[in-house]
């Protein structure tokens, strides 16, 4: 007599996927590449040799638990055939301009937060590994999530510093190139139409900032790139404004959903989330948090085969992931161990407190925070949330259950603050509204038709021009930073001087009476990964004059 089979984790009624279509093994390949690498650079540049071989290993573990085995269905995984090569270069040459006048290594137009982002690039090109400084008031160490800017720091060590700007421009194309074609895998749509999402895709933030306009202010799209700040106390961030002022959490954070989106279609039985969430730690923990909400409500949604789900998370590929993740915690933990700085680093008690954890509407008022949050839910995401729930087939259990993470997942980021600009609101949405894009896409070119042969259905042409309003938010963007090329008379490279990038000691100073924020970058040497994981790191020779604000040791 046979034993009865454990419950699985598999919907009972979604279709099948469509026969002919192949599988983008080489994207998956090249996308846990991506993903792993600068974590494999950061274990063997920080840590001890015992502890580095250790994690190295769980490294790799993960990477191959995160590749599809021939056990997968390839038609799963992908819903559109192979990308032909010559779509592939114009893909990649539409994406190496976009991501070129938008900052990265000083290609295109920098924003501020590239003060900061050239700051830690330096840091890790002149620096011995890992990171130290020396303040008047003893050491501290760079603790951060660095992994999107290791490989361009490779790239310095060995070349300078001019080849680690290019090399993060370079870097940046990649990953925008690889989102490009996991949208396109994962909804069906043309090369073309992934391309336009990924680059304008956004909510109703022109219309937002309308309503939001008091008659004594400038609206904010006629000069500026923060006219998604219409509420002033959160922001879900358009696709463009990633590129091009948080590059080191939005590419991670579609590549790791794209990951995630994937497993949970072919194979949500064997999947490893657990070692995704731990390779998403060192590129950041904000999108480990956005990954988990959206893996813990889809396996929710499965209730009657929830505890076999649970069980099948206890494979190999999983508990592998222990020590990276362990290690990773600890280096995080850094931060929670008590420094000292300087005095004339730290700003008032208000503004320290600014940046701390709290509940929006207990700080705001409520009546402040609900007409915020209504319009927020109603433009941002709410009005083409519930066009897919619409449009997806009730029998797709799968793809709805994603929906609904991402939905409850919105909804609830507004009632949180962190951070002086509120990083926990901006960060862990991007997984969320990632996976609109992808069902967005797959809603266009889906079984939507009238019954008027040819003619696109009404809910298709609703969420067009949800996605075409939206889109009116980067395009106000590029007329901005058309205007700003036009003023330096079209210098579209312009690659900053190492010596006139202030450190981040300095930008503390010189933002020291309106945030605190170098205290998100540094973390505690007394901590007992920087005691017990992290290898030594030279100590400055006797009677060496000390910098502005630090000194390697």
């Amino acid at each position: 007599m046979n034993a009865p089979s454990p419950p699985s984790c598999l919907p009972e009624h979604d279709p099948p996927p469509e026969s002919g279509d192949t599988a983008p093994r080489w994207l998956v390949w090249t996308t846990v590449a991506y993903l792993t690498l600068p974590v494999m650079i950061f274990l063997v540049g920080w840590l001890r040799p015992v502890w580095t071989l250790v994690s190295v290993a769980s490294a790799l573990a993960i990477g191959k638990g995160l590749a599809p085995g021939k056990d997968v269905n390839p038609a799963a995984i992908s819903r559109v055939s192979h990308l032909k090569w010559w779509q592939g270069i114009i893909l990649l040459l539409v994406l190496a301009i976009v991501v070129g006048t938008n900052g990265a290594g000083g290609f295109g137009v920098q924003n501020w937060d590239w003060i900061k982002h050239n700051a830690i690039l330096r840091d890790l090109v002149d620096k011995p590994w890992p990171v130290i400084y020396t303040t008047d008031k003893g050491e501290v160490a760079l603790t951060y999530y660095l992994a999107y800017y290791l490989p361009a720091a490779v790239a310095g060590k060995l070349l300078g510093w001019q080849a680690a700007n290019v090399a993060i421009y370079g870097w940046t194309v990649l990953g925008c190139f690889l989102a490009a074609v996991w949208l396109m895998m994962l909804s069906g749509a043309r090369w073309w139409a992934a391309l336009g999402m990924l680059v304008l895709f956004s909510g109703l933030d022109l219309l937002g900032d309308a309503l939001w306009w008091h008659p004594r202010e400038t609206l904010q799209w006629v000069n500026n790139f923060d006219a998604e700040w219409w509420p002033k106390l959160w922001t879900l961030p358009s696709n463009l404004t990633l590129i091009a002022y948080a590059p080191q959490h939005a590419i991670a954070g579609w590549l790791l959903t794209a990951l995630l989106v994937a497993g949970l279609r072919a194979r949500p039985a064997s999947f490893p989330i657990g070692g995704l969430l731990a390779l998403s730690l060192l590129w950041s923990p904000f999108l480990t948090v956005g990954l988990f909400a959206l893996a813990g409500l889809w396996f929710l949604g499965h209730r009657a085969r929830l505890s076999g789900c649970i069980r099948a998370q206890f494979r190999p590929a999983n508990l592998t992931a222990v020590p990276l993740a362990l290690v990773l915690a600890l280096y995080f933990q850094s931060r929670n161990v008590p420094f000292e700085l300087p005095h004339y680093l730290y700003p008032s008690r208000k503004i320290i407190a600014m940046g701390s954890f709290y509940l929006t509407p207990n700080r705001a008022g409520f009546a402040e925070f609900a007409p915020a949050y209504v319009l927020t839910m109603l433009l941002e995401f709410g009005t083409l949330a519930l066009l897919l729930l619409k449009a997806l087939p009730k029998e797709d259990r799968a793809d709805r259950f994603l929906l609904a993470g991402a939905v409850a997942t919105l909804l609830a980021l507004p009632w949180f603050h962190y951070g002086h600009y509120n990083d926990l609101v901006m960060r862990i949405c991007i997984p969320a509204l990632w996976v609109l894009q992808i069902l967005s896409l797959q809603a266009l070119v889906g079984p939507l038709k009238s019954r008027q042969a040819g003619r696109p259905s009404r809910l298709r042409m609703a969420i067009i021009v949800v996605l075409s309003l939206g889109a009116l938010y980067p395009m106000n963007m590029f007329r901005i930073t058309t205007n700003r090329l036009a003023e330096r008379s079209w210098r579209v490279v312009a690659l900053p001087l190492r010596d006139q990038v202030p450190d981040l000691f300095r930008q503390q100073r010189q933002s020291r009476r309106h945030l605190f924020s170098i205290g998100q970058y540094l973390g505690s040497v007394h901590s007992w990964f920087f005691l017990f994981l992290a290898r030594e790191v030279p100590r400055p020779l006797p009677g060496a004059a000390p910098g502005d604000a630090e000194h390697s040791r």
